[in-house]
Order: C-alpha cells, then sequence, then structure tokens
C-alpha cells in the first residue's frame, strides 16, 4: 500500500507550502471588512498565526466548512478491490480508479491481516488469476476482440485483486474519512486511513484534527445479511403529481403533459433537470455482482446501503462466457473461490463475479444523470442492463416525470417518441 500526497491548494501569490492559510483568511471574511487578497497576504505572512486561527473556528466555533478551502489530490496504490468500496463510498470527493475493463490485469493482490491460514488463500487466488488468463486467451481465440475479452474475463479476479486510484477531496471531508475509516473492520482499510492522515497532516495540521472515531463511525460500516427479494425490486416510487404541482406553480394551470414540455422542449441531452426533479422519489432492493456495483457505487449522489456479500446469493455469468462455451470452466472456478471464502472466513476471495444486495433511493435528477451513462450503448453490459430495467420500472409509475430519462445514445429516439 502507498499513498502519496500529490499536491494540495496553496496560496500562488505567497507561495505557500500549505492550503491553511487560505482557510484562515476566507474564515476572516465574514467578520473583517478588510479585501480579501489583503487577508490572504496577511495569513501568509504568519502560518502559525493562521493554523490558530483554523482551530478555533473550524474546531471551537463549529465552522466546519472553512476546511472544505483545503483541497488535496491523492495517489492510492497498492490497496484491493474490496478496499476501494470502503474507501468511494464517501460523497463529496472524486476518484478516478484503475479499470480492470480496459487493462490487463497483472498478478497483484493482497493478503488480509486477518488470514489465520495463507496456504488455502494464495492457492484460490493463484487458480483465480489463471483461470482469468485462460479465460481472456479463450475468449480472444472464438472471436471477440481483446477489449471485450477484458471486459469479461475481468469476473473471475477475486476482490482481493489490488488498484489505484487518484483521489481528490478536501480537508473537512478528508477529516471524516480517516476518522469512518478507523473504524472499519477490515485491518487493510484501518491501515489505508492511518496512510491518510500520515500524507496529509504535515501540510495542513490544523485542518485534520478530529480523526478519533466515534462509536457512530463503526455503524457506518454495517453490512447486513442480505434480505429477500429479486434482482429489482422497486419498494416505493413517487408518481408525477410532486414534480406537475412545482410545474403548475411555475407556468399556470396547464394540463399535465404541457406542464412537463414546457421544460422537455429545449432540454439537450447533457442538461441537467432541474432541480424540482428531486422531489420525486425511487426506492430500490437490487441484487447485482462486485462488477456492476463497482459502477453504481460512483453514482453517489445516492442512498446506497448494502449487505455483506453472499455466496448464497450466487454469481453473474457473462454472456459471451456462456456463448464460448466456458460457463462449467467459469462456474467450477467461482464456486470454488465462493467455498473457500466461506472456509476461511474471508470475503477477499470472492470474485468480480460474486453477488450482493443494495437497498438504492434515487431522486428524480439522479435518475436521469444515472441513465443518461448507464443505459447508454457504450456502458457496460451488466450495469446496463440494470440501468434499463430501473428506468422501465419508475416510467411506468411516473411516465411524465421520466419521460426523457433514457440513455444518451438513445436520446433522438425518446424525442421524437416525445413529438420534440
Amino acid at each position: 500500500m502507498k499513498v502519496i500526497l500529490a499536491g494540495f491548494n496553496s496560496d500562488r501569490e505567497a507561495a505557500c507550502a500549505t492550503p491553511e492559510t487560505i482557510s484562515a483568511a476566507y474564515a476572516r471574511i465574514s467578520r473583517d471588512p478588510s479585501p480579501v487578497d489583503r487577508l490572504r497576504r496577511e495569513a501568509a505572512r504568519e502560518v502559525e498565526r493562521a493554523r490558530e486561527s483554523n482551530r478555533r473556528i473550524v474546531f471551537m466555533y463549529g465552522h466546519g466548512s472553512v476546511a472544505e478551502h483545503a483541497v488535496f489530490n491523492l495517489d492510492v496504490l497498492g490497496v484491493s478491490r474490496l478496499a476501494m468500496e470502503a474507501v468511494q463510498s464517501f460523497r463529496l470527493a472524486s476518484f478516478t480508479e484503475k479499470s480492470q475493463r480496459y487493462i490487463k490485469i497483472g498478478e497483484d493482490w493482497h493478503l488480509p491481516e486477518e488470514t489465520a491460514d495463507p496456504g488455502p488463500f494464495r492457492e484460490t487466488v493463484q487458480k483465480l488469476f489463471n483461470g482469468y488468463r485462460e479465460l481472456l486467451e479463450r475468449l480472444t481465440e472464438v472471436g471477440n476482440d481483446r477489449s471485450a475479452a477484458r471486459e469479461d474475463a475481468r469476473y473471475l479476479l477475486p476482490l482481493a485483486a489490488t488498484s489505484q486510484m487518484g483521489m481528490t477531496v478536501n480537508a473537512r471531508e478528508l477529516e471524516h474519512m480517516i476518522r469512518r475509516l478507523r473504524a472499519h473492520p477490515l485491518a487493510e482499510v484501518r491501515r489505508l486511513a492511518e496512510a491518510l492522515f500520515v500524507a496529509v497532516e504535515p501540510v495542513a495540521p490544523s485542518l485534520i484534527v478530529f480523526t478519533t472515531p466515534a462509536p457512530v463511525d463503526g455503524l457506518a460500516h454495517l453490512q447486513p445479511d442480505p434480505w429477500p427479494g429479486g434482482e429489482v425490486d422497486l419498494l416505493e416510487c413517487d408518481d408525477d403529481r410532486r414534480v406537475e404541482e412545482w410545474l403548475r406553480a411555475a407556468f399556470g394551470p396547464l394540463e399535465p403533459r404541457e406542464l412537463f414540455r414546457r421544460v422537455y422542449r429545449d432540454l439537450g441531452v447533457h442538461d441537467a433537470l432541474p432541480r424540482a426533479w428531486e422531489l420525486f422519489r425511487a426506492d430500490f432492493s437490487l441484487t447485482l455482482s462486485a462488477t456492476a456495483y463497482a459502477q453504481l457505487k460512483r453514482h453517489r449522489m445516492s442512498t446506497q446501503l448494502v449487505s455483506r456479500y453472499d455466496t448464497g446469493l450466487g454469481f453473474t455469468v457473462p454472456p459471451s462466457i456462456r456463448s464460448a462455451g466456458l460457463e462449467s470452466f467459469f462456474v467450477e472456478l467461482a464456486g470454488a473461490a465462493g467455498e473457500a471464502a466461506d472456509r476461511l472466513g474471508t470475503p477477499y476471495l470472492l470474485t468480480n463475479a460474486h453477488r450482493r444486495r443494495v437497498r438504492l433511493v434515487m431522486n428524480g435528477r439522479e435518475l436521469y444523470h444515472f441513465g443518461r451513462l448507464r443505459d447508454d450503448e457504450h456502458a457496460q453490459w451488466d450495469i446496463r442492463g440494470l440501468a434499463g430495467r430501473i428506468l422501465a420500472l419508475v416510467k411506468e409509475k411516473a411516465p411524465l416525470t421520466m419521460a426523457m430519462a433514457c440513455g444518451k445514445s438513445g436520446w433522438k429516439e425518446v424525442r421524437e417518441a416525445a413529438g420534440l
């Protein structure tokens, strides 16, 4: 594992070696009549005084938003896919991760500290990597291009496989992240929390302070046993009335279809819907593979509550593997990995094909964004199938509110169907 502080914002005029002076200067704006550029110069001249100001304003007075003016760029390397899920659950940060879909994966993986007997663990991981390479070659031999073969062969990789990412995060969220990750049940995640702290604390000691977990921080990592249900269950969903009422207040007593047309007629494929669409809410229960979840979790402006991975939910077999006559090969290896994971008591041995349950709540605005990306012809087939079923269900409940929800590739067809 390696965490490197790649960069941070600082006062360019003063050539400061810390972002803390900007936080301290901006904190004074609301109470000091001086121009903000003068406040910045004063803070830059007296770094220790700026740090003391941060501690007082952020922590004594509780104005945590001041810490958001300090932003860090971090390289994170050698962290398992399983641990990446814990980090990327935080909403107010940006993550770009190495994709197993586009890159052939080398044999890099994490041996968890909790493993009492590493021999069987290593043996299972070795079989999965060997199986991944064999699938890659055999899928190519039957006519799949290398990109498509990589996309589906990766379903056999274990969650122990390591990855890397670039992360951009402000000091307030990073402090929150470190505190929560220090309370995580996996030792690897707790070590990552320490590495993040060590990388950032020297340049921003006045903003990374409250990092000792409270009991509630442990509750954030609860993952219950899977609950009953199918692959896509719509539990609750609003109809058109919530958005319609707002539009009527804005546009007057028009027919419902005309009210929505007032918005849709000038809407472009990349345009965000008005915030009124956040009044609409849909609540789902999903069963999906680790691969599909890796893409769903990027839609952080939603509520996502996960069960633990459970071999009883089975695993997803890519269609290309079935059509190539490789299903029995895949099932044997994935099934053996699941048995080893259960026997050794570790989710690290589960594969990208193994499944979990997710409780998902999205508002209408986020559903549009989700659909444009994930129901598009360029989307990965697993998450695209899930997105298509989600959109179909909400369109039945709210045909006007969700009328234009689709993948970008279907935009022209949807506009024509709506008479626009």
